[in-house]
């Protein structure tokens, strides 16, 4: 049965306000605007993987339909194949021309007949065929392999063409691995972007838009091994036994082949007689005996640098050296401005800058002694915020805006120094702007890598939004964004520490985040400004209830929209609010920082943890292995920690912490983590009548203890026969 929401008086109403009976959607959407109320028939080419929108296409073009939330008011949700009559106003959200929210009318009018996808390149999606369905034959995943999530997009190529496939919450795509196959790619062009230029992307609608392209397939991505000044080995896997070669060289064009074993599915291929410090560009190609092949997309892939590889980290707020063990992290206090206007004036050749905001006059001094040692500088900014700073800087120095004014925009945080030369070659990076509020009163971490490949990455990065590698920037060329590419290697080896590098929002960053904590075995920290990543949020409450990781955290921006703050609380995991003046702009989580051999890891950069960051805004993010720098964070952690009053220390009689046991106050459970080398002893809670109430014996690590049964009130915990006892309540 047709259900027409169309009496007489909205008829009326309608006519008033503009309506037009068009032939086709073309008219529609090519010969009235904003505002205007249209009519258009044609056949719906989606279905609920792209939420409550259906795209609707007749024979000239295709439009969204917007219900404005689901489609109770109508007689049916609409189904691919249906055809539809719909009568309502056409409005443009992010770029995307849509018919509603206001829809006064939704003839169903029976069987549709579905159209031909039209076959395009990767680079083709535009305004024009914005609404319609297409197809993209031959595409390969840069991050095949990784698991898709929801509200994230993932680049892809076919023959030299880049595109972007976006996936909702919603599709059914969401848990599935990203393929390694070559396939043949359908889906809906779309677009997302806040100045309505740009951003086209293809939605695909589940699985089976996905059509395997070729008789092999990757079911592995490419793993870069055996790292060295000289070479490195990339590794993969096939479906299919077959033979392997990696074809490389210094640019994309290639030039040069390496062979691995013939006739497996588990590929190695060794690449020798490299440069030091260098970023060479490789793909693997898979041959079957009947001459069928499935070529990987080209990446490129850095040798081990000549450079020092010392790794740096500095912090402006309190830390707790207590529990140091390799060295003392660094507080530097008011004085942070100092110690980058150090490295900044180090410079002996080149300085890149990549910063969201600049206001620092100890910077300026820096920037302008550097620029009158000859040293040449590119500034890249966003265009959005004062950078009152850059007025104040030399003439010589060249800048480049953002100004598209999508989300924060260029959010990076990061300079570069004399790339090209090993012996003086850096990164300063972390999350800190160059501001004074960030570099003085903010909690804030900078972290500075001493290696010319990583450097070289890094410029790279810079020079896709400078569109030259030269000193002038070219605006035509240079890309922002959901415009960029995943053009730049992973992994580094930085003194002898494994580095990963990835930029957003093209590198697949929060997949990589996401990865580290779920690989956690002992240890989880976490200091955010936000929180917002349904993903990360869930993540991070598993982790918690898998018993032998305890979560603990802090966040700033507790009730943003989306805000996982509370989410983390009800699912018992030990976040706190960070409700002290200055603000806490930390990105960064601690992984098994107590367990050397889990792997501790560091992650850090300007990424927040949120789409916007993931989709939206240029950032960067580094994952550093190493339990040196996992120390250094996670006495500044535990700085934080004390700050808030949520952590006590049972301690000798010299001070050193034996144990902290926290939450404090405790609530349900008390977790204690041993810190001595001594031997765990038994911990005893007393209430302050000196009763015995609790008695537990410790591990190595964590332990956590149920205080069931334990009235709430205010105790003293002490290990029997080390230390004094420390204050505690339970609530």
């Amino acid at each position: 049965m047709n259900k027409l929401l169309f009496s007489g008086a909205l008829m009326a109403l309608a006519l008033s306000n503009g309506l037009h009976a068009q032939d086709n959607i073309l008219d529609a959407r090519t010969n009235y605007g904003v505002g205007d109320v249209v009519t258009v028939t044609g056949v719906v080419t989606s279905d609920d993987n792209l939420g409550s929108v259906r795209y609707l296409q007749d024979a000239t073009a295709g439009i969204a339909l917007y219900p404005g939330g689901d489609w109770g008011d109508w007689d049916a949700t609409p189904a691919i194949g249906d055809s539809l009559t719909v009568t309502g106003e056409i409005t443009e959200y992010n770029g995307l021309l849509e018919v509603g929210p206001n829809l006064t009318a939704v003839v169903f009018e029976g069987a549709g007949t579905l159209p031909e996808p039209m076959v395009i390149g990767a680079a083709d999606m535009d305004e024009s065929l914005e609404g319609q369905l297409v197809r993209v034959n031959g595409a390969t995943f840069p991050l095949a392999g990784l698991e898709i999530t929801g509200n994230n997009t993932y680049d892809f190529t076919a023959d030299g063409q880049t595109g972007i496939m976006y996936v909702r919450t919603s599709n059914s795509l969401v848990g599935e691995t990203l393929t390694g196959c070559a396939v043949d790619l359908i889906g809906i062009v779309s677009q997302f972007s806040f100045d309505g230029t740009g951003g086209y992307q293809l939605l695909p609608r589940g699985p089976v838009d996905l059509l395997p392209a070729s008789g092999i397939c990757y079911t592995s991505p490419v793993v870069q091994s055996n790292m060295t000044t000289s070479g490195f080995t990339l590794s993969w896997s096939t479906d299919l036994a077959s033979d392997g070669i990696v074809e490389y060289g210094l640019t994309e064009d290639l030039g040069m082949t390496a062979s691995g074993a013939s006739g497996t599915t588990d590929h190695s291929v060794d690449l020798t007689g490299l440069e030091a410090g260098k970023i060479y560009f490789a793909r693997a190609i898979s041959s079957l005996p009947d001459g069928e092949s499935a070529a990987s997309p080209i990446r490129p892939y850095a040798t081990v640098s000549n450079s020092s590889g010392a790794i740096h980290v500095y912090f402006n707020g309190p830390v707790n050296t207590a529990v140091a063990t390799v060295e003392e992290a660094q507080s530097l206090g008011v004085d942070m401005n100092d110690t980058v206007a150090a490295w900044i004036t180090s410079a002996q050749h080149t300085l890149d800058v990549a910063a969201y905001n600049f206001n620092d006059q100890t910077l300026e001094d820096a920037f302008e002694t550097a620029a009158n040692n000859g040293v040449q500088i590119r500034w890249i900014y966003e265009g959005q915020n004062a950078n009152v700073g850059l007025s104040n800087l030399p003439e010589s120095v060249v800048t480049h805006a953002r100004t598209d004014g999508q989300g924060s925009g260029m959010h990076n945080k990061f300079i570069v120094g004399d790339a090209e030369y090993p012996e003086s070659a850096f990164v300063l990076t972390g999350s800190t702007n160059l501001t004074t509020g960030n570099l003085v009163q903010d909690l804030n971490n900078a972290i500075v890598f001493e290696d010319q490949s990583l450097a070289r990455a890094y410029t790279m990065e810079f020079n896709e939004m400078w569109g030259a590698d030269g000193m002038m920037p070219d605006a035509a060329n240079a890309k922002f964004g959901p415009d960029k590419t995943w053009n730049t290697p992973v992994d580094f080896l930085v003194g002898g520490v494994p580095v990963e590098l990835y930029f957003s929002p093209s590198d697949g960053t929060t997949n990589a985040i996401r990865e580290e904590i779920e690989a956690a075995d002992s240890e989880f920290e976490f200091a955010l400004l936000a929180l917002t990543r349904d993903d990360l949020g869930d993540a991070i409450a598993q982790l918690g209830e898998s018993f032998f990781v305890n979560p603990i955290g802090a966040i700033e921006q507790v009730n943003t929209t989306g805000s996982e703050y509370e989410n983390l609380l009800s699912s018992g995991v030990q976040v706190y609010h960070h409700n002290i003046s200055d603000d806490l702009h930390h990105k960064y989580a601690i992984v098994d920082h107590a367990s050397p051999s889990n792997d501790p890891v560091v992650i850090t950069g300007s990424h927040n943890w949120s789409s916007s960051a993931e989709n939206v805004n240029d950032e960067n993010t580094v994952i550093v292995h190493d339990a040196r720098v996992a120390n250094l964070y996670h006495q500044e952690f535990q700085g934080i920690l004390i700050a808030l009053g949520v952590i006590a220390s049972v301690e000798d009689e010299t001070g050193t912490p034996i144990c902290t046991v926290f939450p404090n106050p405790a609530h349900g459970n008390l977790s204690i983590r041993w810190e001595s080398t001594a031997v765990p002893g038994e911990l005893v809670l007393r209430d302050l009548a000196g009763r015995e109430v609790l008695r537990s014996m410790l591990g190595n690590s964590i332990t956590r203890i149920p205080l069931d049964g334990v009235a709430s009130g205010v105790y003293t915990a002490a290990v029997d026969g080390q230390g004094l006892p420390t204050r505690i309540v339970v609530e």
